[in-house]
């Protein structure tokens, strides 16, 4: 599983500077996750040329076969061999190359089956809705093999909708069940521009987090200050404020510093990464977007380069919904063929050779503020220091990314340009 959990922590870092690139003073939050997940979806069903730009794009082909890993069950991996068009009549040649690929399928698919599960265990302390789901128009049927692959590993299914008939209803229908799997707080997914009696496969890719500080912010300490978009332009924002003692480090060949803030339980926390203050602070950012990589973030914010010290912070509150059509982004990734009829192979998902993805929209949504339990804020309390203790004053733009701990998984990354 580690090298699945690299293999999406790469996939977050190329998603986020191809999303940043165009525009800078923008506000970003994204779940590069939740999209690896759902093309984990995808890459079930998808064969030749459709599956290995999905491999390439989203790291999947450097999954490492060895390991303590136990394996799915072999009877799946025969299934969802049978799930493709020449079945058994392949020659051998043929098929040895379509085991090859079933294989992959099941180690990707058994990876992120443990993957998914582990991030639910602590579903207790934290809210983190991820809905995935295909839908497809009623005339295309779909294998059920690859129902059943999408049942067991994605915990998830794929839907059958009337796009052609009723557009409007299907429409209806899918943004209901994206808002209440996300708390009701992601609505209208899909505008009606978006889907259309065109329309034959929708991949639906929503997400919702929310959680409580280990040590809250007291309101009564929250105040409105200052925050430096660029060199000439400032806005008022409401800035938390406490001391306490978190792990913080400073990164030389950026001059940046990184703050970790944990969430409840320990389990999530936020890494922040903050250039220092300069005279054209988006230029700082861009340098440090630029430099992020998989290799890099877990040496920056490995124990040894960030101790514990007392540190007084300022935050700003800040709330941030956006949506992505992912279509075009993809495709400028390396993801073309499951866009194009002409192209598409996704004989695995149905046998119908005119089969393509029309539409993925990744929706988002995040709210900071002081919020915390009690005993979080009892712990936060401790704060008698003698020391001076370092400041970490986010007034200008910086960079997020929600990690879960005990797998290292980078589920969110962010940009704050504007609070």
């Amino acid at each position: 599983m580690d090298s699945l959990i690299a293999a999406n922590s790469k996939f977050s870092f190329d998603f986020f500077q191809e999303i940043s690139k165009d525009d800078i003073h923008k506000n970003i939050f994204v779940c590069p996750l939740s999209i690896s997940a759902a093309f984990g979806m995808v890459r079930l069903g998808a064969r030749g040329d459709s599956a290995h730009q999905i491999d390439e794009v989203l790291h999947f082909n450097e999954l490492s076969k060895s390991g303590s890993e136990e394996p799915c069950s072999k009877s799946k991996s025969e299934v969802l061999s049978d799930s493709s068009p020449e079945g058994q009549k392949q020659t051998p040649a043929a098929q040895e190359q379509q085991d090859d690929s079933t294989d992959e399928n099941e180690l990707l698919g058994c990876y992120f089956g443990k993957l998914l599960s582990r991030l639910d265990t602590a579903k207790a302390y934290y809210t983190l809705s991820m809905a995935n789901r295909l839908y497809g128009e009623q005339g295309f049927p779909i294998c059920p093999e690859y129902s059943d692959g999408v049942t067991q590993f994605y915990h998830t299914t794929i839907e059958s909708v009337d796009f052609r008939g009723d557009t409007e209803k299907s429409r209806q229908e899918i943004n209901f069940w994206v808002e209440s799997q996300c708390q009701g707080k992601i609505k209208e997914l899909f505008s009606k521009e978006a889907i259309t009696n065109a329309t034959v496969l929708v991949l639906v890719n929503a997400v919702y987090f929310k959680a409580k500080w280990e040590k809250s912010f007291d309101s009564e300490n929250t105040v409105d200050a200052p925050f430096c978009l660029s060199e000439n332009e400032k806005k008022t924002v409401k800035m938390m404020n406490q001391k306490g003692k978190f792990r913080i480090g400073f990164i030389e060949e950026l001059q940046a510093q990184i703050l970790e803030m944990k969430y409840t339980m320990g389990k999530l926390s936020m890494l922040v990464l903050l250039p220092s203050c300069s005279d054209d602070n988006v230029k700082s950012l861009q340098e440090l977007e630029s430099k992020i990589s998989h290799e890099k973030i877990m040496a920056w914010s490995s124990s040894e380069n960030m101790p514990e010290e007392s540190v007084s912070i300022s935050f700003p509150q800040f709330v941030m919904e956006d949506s992505y059509d992912l279509n075009s982004i993809l495709q400028g990734m390396g993801i073309k063929d499951i866009f194009d009829e002409t192209k598409a192979d996704l004989t695995g998902i149905s046998k119908s050779p005119r089969l393509h993805l029309s539409k993925i929209i990744h929706k988002s949504f995040v709210e900071v503020d002081e919020m915390g339990t009690e005993a979080a804020a009892a712990s936060g309390a401790v704060a008698a220091e003698k020391a001076l203790p370092l400041e970490f004053n986010a007034d200008h733009p910086f960079l997020f990314f929600i990690r879960h701990n005990p797998t290292h998984t980078i589920l969110f990354c962010g940009r704050v340009y504007s609070p």
